[in-house]
């Protein structure tokens, strides 16, 4: 399955937030939004720099406490994060995803504009649906063969 065909089911919606602002607005976005991560962008650019999911709000609060909260996003950023393209395999997305210790991947399309964000739940979602209904067609064929022979 391409990372193409979660994307279109899922949507192209991407969240992101300035560096500048407080770790409590991304929350706060996060939070309405049913979100695990939010894109942080460049002050001045469109530019995404990294992402903050859970992970990394969890540790700021651990390492910073409260105050942590009103501290501009940039602080807490993951920026060493996944990219893939659409036409990528979600097999391929997931292992590369394991191996980074990782939730999230920004999608990106074939000029290198952001396409979306696929999580590890996103992928593990569609290569069950995938999975299931290979077996399906599978146990059709089956099915098919027995009752020709019996015929």
């Amino acid at each position: 399955m391409k990372i193409a065909s979660i994307i279109n089911r899922k949507g192209r919606h991407f969240e992101t937030v300035r560096e500048s602002v407080p770790l409590i607005e991304a929350v706060a976005i996060m939070h309405r939004e049913a979100i695990g991560s939010i894109g942080v962008t460049a002050n001045r650019t469109p530019e995404i720099i990294g992402i903050v999911s859970q992970a990394e709000l969890m540790e700021g609060i651990a390492l910073r406490g409260i105050h942590g909260l009103t501290l501009p996003v940039i602080i807490f950023v993951r920026r060493h994060v996944l990219n893939c393209s659409c036409k990528d395999d979600a097999s391929h997305v997931m292992q590369a995803m394991t191996r980074m210790r990782s939730r999230h991947a920004i999608v990106r399309t074939g000029a290198g504009t952001v396409a979306g964000l696929v999580s590890m739940g996103d992928l593990v979602a569609a290569l069950l649906e995938e999975a299931q209904l290979e077996a399906g067609v599978l146990r059709d064929m089956a099915r098919s063969h027995i009752l020709a022979a019996s015929a």
